[in-house]
């Protein structure tokens, strides 16, 4: 009876650690639903610092961040869920919305059709989707296959073989797609600006030349680093360098 009790005393505090996440959840969304919108941040950033990461859960910090008037960190959060969840429409809606708040209005450079296709039927599925449509598919190969070593007639083996190549280039294409959705997740190399005004430098030095100025919301890719400075590339095509601390990465 003792080692019993004692069972379930360890395994208690496991169990509530792995309610925790999602009670804070429900805590912080009650939260905001009733305006208390510095609880409902304190309790979606505890979350987070407990290493829970989900797309929800950036989109409603997001929200909540919009609400309280930061929009620099609201679209920090956004394109934070957008990488987990880049189907979703209200998402896309927030973001866009949360865009025009910032003061910097900038078009992104002429790209070739090809591109902005990919990236459109990237964004048309999350990482599940995707990983549903792989197993889909090769359930199709090994049936199609099985349908090829077992099918009485030529003209069902035939049509089975036909299947099998289909589900074969289908599984490939749909594999390609997860591992480039896979690799956005872990990059390192987006980042939004969070200092309200910030000037871009020639070179990573503060005695250089002023390239241009940028404001808090505006999303750039880093593309290099010396010491406490890192190079900046944004949508119109510009580079410059700014301080690493008035970035955070997305």
């Amino acid at each position: 009876m003792n080692r019993v009790l004692l069972a379930v005393l360890l395994c208690l505090p496991a169990a509530l650690s792995a309610q925790a996440p999602e009670q804070l959840f429900a805590e912080g969304n009650q939260a905001y639903q009733q305006g208390d919108l510095g609880k409902a941040l304190g309790l979606y950033e505890s979350i987070l610092h407990n290493g829970y990461v989900a797309g929800d859960l950036y989109y409603n910090l997001g929200n909540a961040y919009y609400r309280s008037g930061n929009i620099a960190r609201a679209i920090l959060n956004y394109e934070r869920a957008r990488r987990l969840m880049p189907d979703d429409e209200d998402l896309r809606h927030n973001l866009q919305l949360a865009g025009t708040m910032i003061t910097d209005k900038i078009e992104p450079a002429p790209r070739l059709f090809l591109w902005d296709w990919w990236q459109g039927l990237k964004d048309s599925f999350s990482l599940l989707t995707i990983t549903w449509i792989c197993y889909g598919c090769f359930v199709l190969f090994l049936g199609a296959f099985c349908v090829v070593l077992l099918g009485r007639t030529y003209l069902l083996r035939t049509a089975g073989l036909w299947c099998a190549g289909v589900a074969v280039l289908l599984l490939a294409c749909t594999l390609l797609l997860m591992y480039v959705r896979v690799a956005e997740l872990h990059r390192t190399d987006e980042a939004v600006v969070m200092t309200g005004v910030v000037t871009v430098k020639n070179s990573p030095d503060e005695k250089s030349s002023d390239a241009f100025v940028l404001h808090a919301g505006i999303r750039v890719q880093l593309i290099d680093r010396v010491g406490s400075w890192v190079k900046i590339h944004i949508a119109d095509g510009k580079v410059g360098w700014i301080q690493e601390n008035g970035v955070e990465r997305i």
